[in-house]
């Protein structure tokens, strides 16, 4: 079995992969996969709130480039939603 820190950054790099996709139904394969692991239990909520979601954890992941984070900044605030979380 891999290590816990292989383990780990391999689920950041398919989650950054997923968010950065705005493909909800991308996402939903990432979420459903760690589901199955035992990562998540809370269901996902419904298509459109999902869409809002990536970005907003767009900005929030540091990871993430200024670029990539102010992409989703935009997205959220040209359809009036608010950045944060």
């Amino acid at each position: 079995m891999p290590s816990l820190e292989k383990r780990l950054k391999q689920f950041n790099k398919e989650r950054d992969a997923a968010i950065l996709s705005y493909d909800v139904e991308k996402f939903k394969e990432f979420y459903n996969k760690y589901k199955a692991k035992g990562y998540y239990s809370i269901p996902l909520p419904p298509d459109e709130i999902l869409e809002i979601t990536l970005r907003k954890m767009a900005c929030e992941i540091t990871s993430f480039t200024e670029e990539q984070r102010e992409e989703a900044r935009q997205w959220l605030r040209e359809r009036g939603y608010e950045e944060g979380i």
